[in-house]
């Protein structure tokens, strides 16, 4: 898509604030008012856990990005795509029950992953040296296309097993609903906010400019210790995926689902089945990786379709992010494998490891929770993290660097 959608919408807001925030403002009463109709009895534990988790993540949000004004901005906005989230349940008719608490655990992650990747990208391009106004625009159009997928692959997927176990469904509703305030949320309200408040100035920043290219540097530059990691990794992989397939045996339909219609969305986003098929088995990795751990630090003997979806979007949303960097740069200056590498680590990299750690600090909070499946869905989730941080910036560049030496 043409980058200068992004710079003409900025335009517009720019020049349009008065008329746009009525407008969003007066849509956004309208469909608050909807939490009347909605009984929130027995969940008033689980949302203050929710509220305080989201407030500590905020904290971390502006540590790690060295940005005090980036905490309200983080904390404002999540408040603001929950309450919406919840008037248009309110409006559907939706009941509240436990599985509501999980729809939001899943909301959670991909509305975190959406606010860092649009904030991270424009303190990095303030640190190059570009003024917040011009660095707004490039943040929304560099993060546009990967959010959108992700949050429209998390969607389907929980469409799909909303329509395979029809109990599923209300868990669906709220995902699908979550996930398309906080795209179009990305869209008006954030960067309007950015337009209207200043961040603080940011010249120089060393860590937004280079992020994690050093990891990238290290794998080229030691290819003995980089096959080490690789023949350990495949070994580790192969004997839990063994043991965490034969545990999900009553499952190997449902995900065979996912994965052939992630594929075709990821090749239609990307126009590349070589990229695609990748991300689906590093995305079925980590799943499986994922699920394997949690029977084992729990003691089960299976898991459920419920708990199986849980960290699906985080485990995508994480690989979306690195190969549509990764694509961007093959596209434009760095057809070299390994320079492409270089340049996705630099500019999402970094994201990526925020997002993972704000993250781990929110769910911490919903362990405390009186619910035993809530408990088990910020387990499942917290290890998905770990996993799919490890895979995507460590596994994934040392792949992509191997196969490009080996066919040089």
């Amino acid at each position: 898509m043409n980058g200068n959608w992004a710079y003409n919408w900025v335009q517009i807001m720019s020049h349009n604030k008065v008329p746009l925030i009525g407008t969003w403002g007066v849509l956004s009463m309208v469909c608050i008012y909807g939490l009347s109709a909605l009984d929130f009895t027995g969940m008033m534990s689980s949302m203050l856990l929710l509220g305080m988790g989201l407030g500590l993540m905020s904290i971390t949000v502006s540590i790690l990005l060295d940005s005090v004004k980036t905490l309200f901005i983080q904390l404002w906005l999540s408040l603001y795509v929950l309450a919406m989230t919840f008037g248009v349940l309110g409006w559907l008719g939706v009941a509240l029950t436990e599985n509501t608490v999980l729809g939001l655990v899943v909301l959670m992650t991909l509305m975190t992953s959406n606010l860092v990747h649009i904030l991270s990208t424009l303190l990095r391009g303030m640190a190059r040296g570009g003024f917040q106004y011009d660095a707004v625009p490039e943040s929304i159009h560099l993060n546009n296309g990967p959010i959108l997928l992700s949050n429209l692959t998390t969607a389907l997927g929980f469409i799909f097993v909303g329509w395979y176990d029809a109990q599923l469904m209300d868990l669906a509703i709220v995902v699908s609903v979550g996930v398309t305030i906080s795209y179009l949320t990305t869209l008006t309200w954030l960067p309007m906010l950015l337009l209207n408040w200043l961040l603080e100035f940011r010249v120089g920043n060393g860590k937004d400019r280079h992020g994690f290219s050093f990891v990238a540097k290290w794998l080229i530059a030691h290819p003995g210790l980089r096959a080490m990691l690789l023949w350990t990794a495949l070994i580790l992989s192969a004997v839990l995926t063994y043991y965490s397939w034969m545990n999900m045996a009553d499952l190997v339909e449902e995900l065979m689902w996912l994965a052939g219609s992630f594929i075709v969305l990821f090749i239609l986003f990307w126009k590349s089945i070589k990229l695609a098929l990748i991300n689906v088995i590093v995305n079925l990795l980590a799943l499986l990786l994922t699920v394997n751990v949690f029977i084992l630090v729990l003691g089960l003997d299976s898991i459920s379709l419920l708990l199986l979806m849980i960290p699906l979007g985080l485990i995508v949303d994480d690989g979306i992010h690195f190969f549509s960097r990764y694509l961007r740069a093959q596209q434009s200056l760095f057809s070299e494998t390994d320079s492409a590498v270089r340049f996705a680590m630099a500019s999402v990299g970094r994201p990526i490891w925020i997002t993972s750690w704000v993250l781990l600090i929110g769910l911490m909070m919903l362990l405390l929770s009186d619910s035993q499946l809530v408990q088990q869905a910020s387990i499942i989730a917290m290890v998905a993290l770990v996993i799919a941080t490890a895979l995507i910036l460590l596994i994934v560049p040392a792949v992509l660097i191997a196969l490009n030496q080996k066919k040089a």
